[in-house]
């Protein structure tokens, strides 16, 4: 047995829920890809074309979350098993994504590069309580439109852990698919021991971009992982309670798992989340 901190009681956990729902039947979210506005009003969605409105009933997000798999599993390039995603499992996996470094020899912030990412990934194959690589920073030495599919293929050639992940554009998605398809062999095998998640991150106040809910029913339909990080900035972005800012963030992932299981159900995802507060006095933010 593993020890378990719960901060919500059963029953303020359930209104948060249900509050969440409400938001998502007469609020509604913003949802920029027309692919994915048509694919949700098929599906018995209320859409507003003009807006870019889409209002999700209780059916609808019922129906996608009795489709979403209770548990999935990781492997690496090689095949092995690295993540159980069941039960009360925990694992460790470098943060992402810094757009500057501190040079360890000069002492001075500075862009990343090649050969930083090198050594990145290198040292995180070595730790044993690390059980994932993620594509950390953006070497700035390559052209900006290929940095997310390079951060991916130099991480599958040089590191064996699985990749935590992103694309940045549509087009660059398939090119990360394919650095996958070239370590498994086939779709079906891709299939059935994914080797990355990718994280897919709506925009505050429910809003979906056109390149990430794209992503999202892509990775779906090839069975690639996703992790949904809603990140509600309380005070700013979302509602200056704590309460309010975790119903935002409900509302929020479960558009997302609406997304993901329509698009193909079973389709493997994980309920993640970076909030933060934003400072009134300072107008700062943590991160």
């Amino acid at each position: 047995m593993r020890p378990v901190v719960r901060l919500l009681s059963d029953e303020l956990r359930e209104s948060i829920i249900s509050e969440a729902r409400i938001v998502l039947r007469t609020l509604g979210l913003e949802i920029h890809n027309p692919g994915v506005r048509a694919m949700l009003a098929d599906h018995g969605a209320t859409v507003d074309r003009e807006k870019n409105r889409v209002l999700l009933s209780d059916e609808i997000v019922d129906k996608a979350l009795v489709a979403a798999p209770r548990s999935f599993k990781l492997y690496d390039v090689l095949g092995r098993e690295t993540h159980d995603f069941s039960g009360h499992n925990v694992y460790f996996t470098p943060g992402s994504a810094a757009i500057n470094v501190l040079d360890p020899e000069a002492g001075k912030i500075r862009k990343p590069t090649t050969a930083d990412y090198v050594r990145y990934v290198k040292l995180v194959s070595r730790l044993d309580n690390i059980a994932s690589q993620s594509t950390a920073f953006i070497p700035a030495d390559v052209p900006e439109n290929i940095s997310d599919s390079y951060r991916l293929y130099l991480s599958l050639l040089l590191g064996e852990k699985p990749v935590v992940t992103g694309a940045f554009t549509i087009a660059a998605f398939n090119i990360m698919k394919d650095l996958q398809l070239a370590v498994r062999g086939s779709a079906d095998a891709l299939k059935a021991w994914p080797l990355t998640v990718f994280s897919c991150c709506p925009t505050a106040p429910l809003k979906w971009s056109d390149v990430t809910s794209q992503n999202v029913v892509d990775c779906a339909k090839f069975g690639i992982p996703v992790e949904f990080i809603s990140m509600p900035l309380s005070g700013f972005v979302a509602p200056v309670t704590l309460v309010g800012s975790l119903v935002q963030h409900t509302a929020e992932t479960l558009s997302g798992i609406v997304i993901s299981q329509l698009a193909a159900p079973g389709a493997p995802i994980l309920y993640g989340g970076s909030p933060a507060i934003f400072d009134v006095r300072y107008e700062t933010t943590p991160m």
